[in-house]
């Protein structure tokens, strides 16, 4: 009976300490491209930056908390739909703060995964969209992390759904909203450092 409460104690204590040892805690800056679908899919390939914080309490699954904000040039673009209108040239830009839930498909030093969670995005541009705008958004995608020393390098492909509408103008007045479905995705690559 010993044995046995001596067995299961070790096994409370050393447990936990096993199943995260291999933890890890890694800051990333990232730049690449963006680009909008739908209703505003006219718009021009534009650029994409950020920052991730990622937080891998198992080899299998982590968590991310990050920033990514993009700006991208729409000039003479028709939004679709009823009320459509004909937005005037103007630079798009969106901040964006998400956090998802992250899973390493193969934990080793090249490290493919998949991701998705909930962010929210503000959207402004000039007199053609609503500044102050947010939107409850679903970032979702897949990337590819190399891990080198205390080295973080990786791509990854982010697509973010809008649920909610970007209100467009015409004339820069309210006659002339119009409420556009328009989502984005992004293609980064990214540099960071790790701590186990």
């Amino acid at each position: 009976m010993r044995k046995l409460l001596t067995f299961t104690a070790a096994l409370v204590i050393f447990a936990p300490a096993a199943a995260f040892a291999d933890a890890e805690f890694a800051i990333q800056a990232e730049g690449g491209v963006s680009h909008y679908n739908r209703s505003l899919s006219g718009s021009d390939l534009g650029a994409a930056y950020g920052a991730r914080l990622s937080i891998t309490p198992i080899q299998f699954l982590g968590i991310e908390l990050g920033y990514l904000g993009t700006r991208n040039n729409v000039s003479g673009t028709s939004t679709t739909g009823s009320g459509g209108v004909t937005v005037p040239s103007a630079t798009l830009s969106t901040n964006e703060g998400y956090a998802d839930l992250r899973i390493n498909i193969l934990p080793g030093p090249v490290m493919p995964y998949i991701f998705g969670g909930y962010g929210l995005t503000w959207v402004s541009g000039a007199d053609a969209f609503a500044s102050g705008d947010h939107n409850n958004t679903l970032p979702f995608g897949a990337g590819l992390d190399f891990n080198i020393g205390a080295f973080k390098i990786g791509g990854r492909f982010q697509y973010n759904y809008l649920f909610d509408a970007i209100s467009v103008s015409s004339n820069g007045t309210s006659a002339g909203v119009s409420k556009s479905n328009a989502d984005f995705w992004t293609a980064t690559l990214a540099l960071g450092i790790t701590f186990h």
